[in-house]
């Protein structure tokens, strides 16, 4: 074996690194392909990445476990945008730098998340359902849906993702009124968008579009509570993270009409167990986290998780930190 640093690509079998980031990486390092069982991190794992000098996680989890097999780590290069995957807190404390790829994905999510409004207002999900058994006249039943023009359409969150969504929306004709702490009213003004705070925006949104990361504050940010207080004619998208609604919650507000309907990219959790009552309502669509999944998306995020794991290597700044800290360490 060469002197050259060790990289470990996390992936499942189904979901590998782009081949044009896995020849990026090979001309500078040794290329190890760890197979995931998802996000999580057991022996096989452990016994994969053991001595790692960088790990880029397709998919995967990084913990103090992993860590601990490799003490020599100097970067850990998250594909996407959901750092959750990573004890981002521990990693800092060893001075590990992690990095991601923002708005690589963020063109695929947004025309998802887009598409997934008109399904569950159209009623597209029921229609094709009767179409692939032969039933025209049974799937004309549910022809009649409703239109994204003319409806407010709240964001929660209106980063990369949620900002693109904006356009699109505006441009069908919607209102668009989003919640964002983080976001000045002069970035809205931008976007042509109102900021609201989330009560308002929850109360007064016909189409509810959710587009925040994943952390302890924003955890099942839409709650029992929270969903009460929604039209019973909305319904709501998720695209970002499954563990933003509480799911449970979920099931009784839509079984019971507290809300027309929901479309679904990520669940929590995730894969939603195949027995989970989620599946039988006829007002779900439900997809499997494959909102970043083209093929243009999934070159551009490839290429940029393992251009920072290049760039840590020959002492140049990074992209996209995560922790910047560490760098002054």
């Amino acid at each position: 074996m060469s002197g050259k640093p060790i990289v470990s690509v996390l992936s499942t079998k189904d979901a590998p690194l782009h081949e044009d980031a896995v020849k990026m990486l090979l001309e500078y390092f040794n290329v190890r392909f760890v197979t995931t069982k998802g996000w999580v991190v057991d022996e096989d794992v452990l016994r994969g990445v053991v001595g790692s000098d960088a790990i880029l996680v397709r998919i995967g989890r990084v913990d103090k476990s992993v860590m601990d097999v490799c003490p020599n780590l100097k970067i850990i290069s998250v594909h996407g945008v959901g750092t959750d995957r990573v004890d981002v807190e521990e990693a800092t404390r060893r001075g590990i730098l992690v990095t991601y790829t923002p708005g690589a994905n963020a063109p695929a999510v947004a025309e998802l998340t887009v598409g997934l409004m008109i399904t569950i207002l159209r009623n597209l999900h029921l229609i094709i359902d009767k179409m692939l058994e032969g039933r025209w006249d049974d799937a004309r039943v549910f022809g009649t849906g409703s239109e994204v023009c003319g409806k407010v359409v709240g964001l929660v969150g209106i980063g990369n993702i949620g900002s693109r969504v904006a356009r699109i929306v505006k441009a069908m004709g919607a209102e668009v009124i989003a919640y964002d702490p983080y976001v000045t009213e002069e970035r809205a003004r931008e976007l042509g968008v109102k900021l609201v705070d989330l009560e308002t925006l929850l109360k007064q949104a016909d189409i509810i579009s959710i587009h925040a990361p994943l952390t302890k504050e924003t955890y099942h940010i839409i709650n029992e509570d929270r969903l009460k207080m929604m039209k019973p004619t909305a319904v709501i998208v998720n695209t970002a993270r499954g563990g933003l609604i509480d799911t449970e919650a979920l099931y009784k507000a839509l079984k019971e009409g507290w809300i027309a309907g929901a479309a679904l990219d990520v669940t929590d959790p995730e894969p939603l167990p195949q027995e989970h009552p989620l599946y039988k309502l006829p007002n779900v669509v439900i997809t499997p986290h494959v909102g970043g999944s083209t093929y243009e998306s999934m070159r551009r995020v490839s290429l940029m998780a393992a251009e920072e794991v290049v760039r840590r290597f020959k002492g140049l700044p990074p992209l996209n930190p995560v922790n910047p800290q560490v760098l002054k360490q």
